[in-house]
């Protein structure tokens, strides 16, 4: 406006043209400040992980980012829609693994992406769809027909890498929000990061508040399916993070410190309060194996099936080790505590 103090006496058309010029520098300059708060400095260093050949043990890795990648795998469902919750559909040139309901805020995006298989994607479809970088859940960083390839195998091939830190063994809640951060970094979008990291710890701080107080700890234990009598249990102890996760919900893994299959015996001597059911696409239907389960004799003394409090969830909630857990909490407070 200073500027047109000093032309004050000029014509309107002269007014006018200032003004213009006035709010294009404005423009300009908002614009230069939003592209300052995404920018990253490259070469990028951020802290990562590596893989052994099978997938199961992790190492920390320090990985250098030239650029920013322009081209995503990502090796499951859960890992794409978390790309897509910030605005990455663009970038995204294929998906796999899609073993669970999908994030219906980002259904219309996710359709848009390319999917190399609807079960776990091998190194070959990878490494044909021409990406950047993989990222997505660490175990199936894997040199074997279900896995994407190692670290090392696809660096070799000048791909670079992403682990999610929340699917790495010890791993919290608290790595969701350090994975939000890192994937802004990496793709230059620190502005939606932040905002979609607050809306994550709005809900998680919702759901814990709707938790009464005085609530007794329940103990849970994992069923994947059950025909006849036989039941598949998972002792899920490699999942820190889904422990960590729902102890916020004072929900606590049977077998978090189990090693090995887990027998019929060792989850009658457990006996959980609470048996979570998982649905995935390709196995039994849940209705189904719910029927089992309270038709089996030798399970019928169980606490959970005594007072039926077993409950559904869903794969891609769980093991795509994001942002969706959060759904499948909520979905579980109101079952298991009646909470809104």
């Amino acid at each position: 406006m200073n500027g047109l103090k000093k032309v004050k006496y000029l014509g309107l058309v002269a007014v006018a043209t200032v003004l213009l010029g006035a709010c294009g520098q404005t423009d300009s300059t908002n614009n230069q400040a939003s592209t300052n708060k995404d920018s990253a400095a490259f070469p990028l260093t951020l802290d990562n992980y590596t893989v052994s050949p099978e997938g199961a043990e992790f190492s920390a890795k320090e990985i250098t980012y030239k650029s920013r990648p322009t081209s995503i795998v990502a090796n499951n469902q859960g890992t794409a829609e978390l790309l897509l919750q910030l605005g990455l559909v663009k970038d995204i040139t294929g998906v796999a693994a899609l073993y669970g309901e999908g994030d219906k805020t980002v259904a219309e995006d996710f359709s848009k992406i390319p999917v190399l298989s609807k079960e776990y994607v091998g190194k070959e479809l990878v490494v044909g769809a021409d990406p950047d970088i993989v990222v997505g859940r660490g175990q199936l960083f894997a040199s074997a027909e279900w896995g994407t390839g190692t670290v090392e195998e696809l660096n070799e091939l000048g791909i670079q890498t992403y682990i999610q830190a929340t699917s790495t063994s010890e791993a919290t809640f608290d790595d969701l929000y350090a994975d939000i951060k890192n994937l802004g970094k990496l793709f230059t979008v620190q502005e939606k990061a932040q905002k979609f990291s607050d809306e994550v710890r709005k809900r998680m701080d919702k759901l814990v508040e709707a938790i009464p107080d005085d609530q007794e700890t329940s103990d849970y234990a994992y069923i994947f399916d059950a025909e006849g009598t036989n039941v598949n249990i998972y002792s899920g102890a490699t999942d820190t993070y889904l422990n960590d996760a729902l102890s916020y919900m004072k929900l606590n893994n049977a077998f978090s410190d189990a090693t090995g299959e887990i027998s019929v015996e060792a989850l009658l001597e457990a006996n959980p309060d609470v048996l979570l059911l998982v649905n995935y696409t390709g196995g039994r239907d849940p209705k189904e194996s719910l029927a089992d389960l309270k038709a089996n004799e030798v399970l019928s003394s169980l606490t959970a099936i005594k007072e039926d409090r077993i409950y559904t969830v869903d794969y891609n909630q769980f093991w795509s080790y994001g942002y969706q857990i959060l759904s499948g909490m909520e979905q579980l407070s109101t079952q298991v505590y009646e909470t809104n």
